[in-house]
């Protein structure tokens, strides 16, 4: 094997913002426990989806030249800041590293000796911390908006990104498992998840939205990416960054239809409360989870949201779930989001092409039989 890849995803979100996490993809393959730095000269920097790769070679105490590599978050993230450890000044382009540059990474390295590591640190060749520097505070978003719509009763537009404060949010609703059935059990427990206690590598997951398949509601939220509200005068529009899904939410007065064929990510019909937004959803397939950790559920699944704005200006988004096939009994959950200027990216998964390269490095990295050679 001529190149040793790395499997790092930080895409560990801190503070109020974003939590160091260490429920990251594969995260199985790295010792979280210790870290390793390497220094050396940029041999290719791929700024792609679904994470950006870094590659160098370095030079060992006996003379011979490894290439390591290691995996940050998105480009989409990485272009606003957001990185390991909290939000940064540094706004990456796929010419923040060029061939030559000589930079110095520090991760969790893979812990069964590939060259290969979950980067926590990146320092460039100027010395200028672009991973793991000083935190700074994200802009809000706050630009001047025209009036309300008639008929909606609050305001509740904009872009928005979740904060939470637990490492289990990056990847669950609640820090223990929902009541399940012994029919959900069953299937819980054949899930292969790649967040959690129980995370596998990519290539051994079983997680539909591996196969670019539709999150679903309400595991769209748990996902650490931005979605925008428009609101109309009979309907409320979410379009979410995360495989650029989307949802029309009726306010109108009209019902649910009956007969239609089971969906993806459910059919919304909502109403207000005063300035809160009550939407109930159903007509869900039975084919995603409920979050990334392997819940299941059935298509009987009923979800209730209710979005309302606090005295920060976050948005809060209460969830409750009701699923007598997969559930004993209904639960809830709340997540808070922060406003963020930020314009919506593409963020597509077409036809498994999004992970094949991603799985193909994990693989290098599996299947490492103790050749250290760059190439």
């Amino acid at each position: 094997m001529n190149r040793k890849t790395a499997i790092l995803l930080a895409s560990a979100i801190v503070g109020p913002w974003f939590l160091d996490t260490q429920a990251h993809h594969g995260g199985a393959l790295y010792d979280s426990g210790r870290t390793v730095t390497v220094r050396g000269p940029v041999t290719e920097f791929k700024f792609v989806f679904p994470h950006v790769l870094v590659y160098i070679n370095v030079t060992e105490a006996d003379g011979a030249t490894v290439e390591w590599s290691g995996e940050l978050t998105t480009p989409n993230r990485l272009a606003r800041g957001i990185s390991a450890g909290a939000p940064s000044a540094i706004r990456w382009t796929a010419n923040s590293l060029l061939p030559g540059d000589v930079i110095e990474l520090t991760g969790n390295p893979a812990r069964n000796g590939a060259p290969s590591m979950r980067i926590r640190e990146l320092v460039d060749s100027a010395g200028r911390a672009l991973i793991g520097g000083e935190a700074v505070t994200i802009e809000s978003g706050s630009s001047a908006r025209e009036p309300l719509p008639e008929g909606q009763g609050a305001d509740l537009r904009g872009v928005w990104i979740r904060r939470y404060e637990h490492p289990w949010e990056n990847y669950a609703f609640s820090e223990e498992l929902p009541p399940m059935t012994p029919w959900a059990r069953e299937r819980f427990e054949q899930s292969r998840p790649v967040f959690g206690p129980d995370a596998v590598a990519v290539v051994e997951t079983n997680d539909p939205t591996y196969q670019c398949l539709p999150p679903g509601v309400p595991r769209i939220y748990a996902h650490p990416a931005a979605f925008e509200i428009v609101q109309f005068a009979d309907r409320v529009m979410i379009v979410y960054e995360f495989h650029q899904q989307f949802r029309i939410i009726y306010t109108d007065g009209r019902s649910h239809r009956t007969g239609r064929p089971e969906t993806w990510m459910g059919e919304s019909v909502g109403g207000w409360e005063g300035d809160t937004l009550v939407v109930e959803s159903g007509n869900f397939n039975d084919k995603t989870w409920i979050d990334r950790r392997g819940v299941p559920h059935s298509n009987q699944l009923r979800v209730t949201e209710r979005f309302s704005r606090n005295g920060d200006g976050q948005l809060i988004v209460e969830i409750t779930a009701e699923d007598p096939v997969a559930f004993t009994e209904s639960w809830t959950a709340r997540r808070v989001f922060d406003s963020v200027d930020w314009r919506l990216e593409e963020n597509v998964c077409v036809e498994n092409e999004l992970f094949e390269e991603f799985s193909a490095y994990e693989r290098e990295v599996l299947d490492y039989d103790g050749e250290r050679v760059a190439p």
